[in-house]
């Protein structure tokens, strides 16, 4: 059984039928996303809806990982993407071994506003193939907090939002008050 759940740790995890783990093809600019949100946040007057396209491509772009410590000479960050799924999204973190093997680890969170806090909660995880609860994520928590980091404006800036909400493939940022945001 031990042997069982190495082997799955260490197969990569497919995020989507899309895999947003495939490379980033092409040499354009990444959307600025963070003028847009900007933006949608200034003139509060219609929801921002963004592709999870987009958003991966914005990534690959500003975010740029590091190893640290013991494993640094043999283990290199490689990229996040997001996973846009109905109420969900999932975070794919991926690191290269070595020269060709890829491990990959899986969070999906869900957000909801309560008050005037969102609340983020962590749904379920994976290492590889292997599924997880929750709470075995803590590993996560380094690339977590750097990401958190690496990304403090763009998380500043969606949190002024007043609703947030996932789709197949698309989040929808709503800046209006919830009075005028209902249909």
């Amino acid at each position: 059984l031990r042997a069982a759940a190495v082997v799955q740790t260490h197969s990569e995890q497919e995020c989507s039928l899309a895999n947003p783990l495939e490379p980033i093809l092409g040499t354009e600019e990444p959307p600025d996303i963070l003028g847009r949100l900007e933006q949608a946040v200034w003139r509060r007057n219609v929801p921002l809806e963004l592709s999870e396209t987009e958003v991966n491509r914005y990534l690959s772009r500003v975010i740029t990982g590091q190893q640290g410590g013991v494993t640094a000479q043999a283990v290199q960050f490689d990229r996040l993407a997001l996973d846009f799924e109905q109420d969900q999204c999932r975070a794919c973190f991926s690191w290269r071994v070595g020269d060709k093997v890829t491990q990959s680890a899986v969070l999906a969170f869900s957000v909801e506003r309560r008050g005037d806090n969102f609340i983020i909660e962590p749904q379920s995880g994976a290492y590889g193939r292997l599924p997880v609860l929750r709470g075995m994520m803590c590993a996560l928590t380094p690339a977590l907090i750097s990401l958190c980091g690496a990304l403090e404006d763009e998380i500043h800036t969606v949190f002024q939002m007043n609703q947030i909400r996932f789709g197949k493939d698309k989040v929808i940022l709503d800046p209006r008050s919830e009075i005028e945001s209902r249909p």
